[in-house]
């Protein structure tokens, strides 16, 4: 890197042979400036440091990218009516959604949610077998009716624990569970919205309510490109509107069925792989005040990090001859040297830098000189 040029602050004695220029540069998240030298000149030997100054630090720095979404509690499903009847009842909007939940009422009978993945496709009385049984009766556990083993056979143990719940939410004691009595949902949810009223009639697949996650979210439709940065489980950042901020985790992705190039003109081609883009879940760590529901929001996902690395503020930095970059470096006496540096990672008004002679609490001057 060569000798380390010392800046003199002076007054000059006789005619101008030096040239010494200063030209503020716009870069990568603030100020730079500008030195160029030329010549010699005889300088009054009382240096005079920067006016402000920083010091180095070592930490980790880490380079984000933003992405526009939704404050909201994610895309709703429709839960629809499994047989004819009408609506003799029905949970309230934004309602909470347990394990054992009445949903609503039809015929007065209630359709109750319990937690799994298979959807209830059949009735369910004894002699049946399969992992929907051992469903039904892990839910039934899990509400406190017992007697009869969890496994994939329905006995006459699980009917009597059936007909012991259905007395307690008011149901038919059948001992068996009809394909239209239980909706069940992956996990805790909310009703979202409602689409029918108490005495609506119904008949076997009419919309009756909405259901989204229980906790709230940021929704997010990214390119496809970048879908590496928002990978489930990954830790993000999440903006509001208000300004504040609240800490997320990714929940899911999903690749949105590309538009259709041609459309109009009935041409038929198919959209290229770099329209593809990506619905992305955000599940917030805690709830936010519900007038922001619906606001837009900023996912901030990191794209790089640097670990353990040394770091100044962006506005330490001096654009030397060459296109390189240096720090004036402020000693313990006062006077001043640039000292030339690699920069690498540039984020949020900070800078990683390496040199000769810089390390963590190294005194740099800063743009305010």
């Amino acid at each position: 890197m060569g000798s380390e040029p010392t800046i003199h602050r002076r007054r000059w004695l006789r005619p101008l042979w030096v040239v010494v220029t200063v030209v503020v540069i716009s870069g990568a998240g603030g100020a730079y400036w500008y030195y160029a030298r030329g010549g010699t000149a005889d300088a009054v030997d009382h240096p005079a440091g920067p006016s402000a100054t920083a010091t180095v630090t070592r930490e980790t720095i880490a380079a984000t990218e933003r992405f526009d979404g939704t404050l909201g509690y994610g895309e709703p499903s429709t839960i629809a009516a499994g047989s004819r009847g009408t609506i003799t009842a029905v949970a309230a909007e934004n309602s909470a959604v347990a394990r054992g939940t009445e949903l609503y009422r039809l015929n007065e009978q209630p359709v109750t949610a319990l937690f799994g993945e298979i959807p209830m496709y059949r009735d369910l009385a004894p002699g049946a077998q399969g992992v929907d049984v051992e469903q039904l009766e892990a839910n039934l556990g899990r509400l406190g009716y017992g007697g009869y083993t969890v496994d994939d056979v329905y006995t006459m143990a699980t009917a009597d624990a059936v007909r012991a719940w259905q007395e307690d939410i008011g149901a038919d004691e059948s001992g068996v569970v009809g394909r239209a009595d239980v909706v069940f949902v992956p996990e805790a949810a909310r009703v979202d919205a409602l689409h029918v009223d108490v005495g609506t009639p119904v008949n076997p697949g009419v919309p009756v309510l909405d259901l989204t996650g229980a906790k709230q979210t940021a929704s997010a439709q990214v390119d496809v490109v970048d879908r590496a940065l928002l990978a489930v489980g990954t830790r993000v950042t999440v903006e509001l509107p208000d300004g504040g901020t609240v800490a997320g985790r990714v929940a899911s992705t999903e690749i949105a069925a590309t538009a259709q190039e041609g459309d109009a003109t009935g041409s038929g081609q198919s959209a290229s792989a770099g329209d593809a883009v990506v619905n992305v879940e955000v599940v917030l760590d805690k709830q936010i005040e519900g007038g922001l529901l619906g606001s837009p929001v900023e996912v901030v996902a990191r794209s790089q990090e640097r670990e353990d690395v040394l770091v100044v503020p962006v506005t330490a930095l001096l654009a030397v001859a060459g296109g390189e970059y240096g720090l004036e470096v402020v000693r313990s006496n006062g006077s001043t040297s640039i000292i030339e540096v690699e920069t690498g990672l540039f984020s949020e008004g900070k800078v990683e830098v390496s040199g000769h002679g810089i390390q963590e609490g190294t005194v740099v001057g800063v743009a305010g000189r």
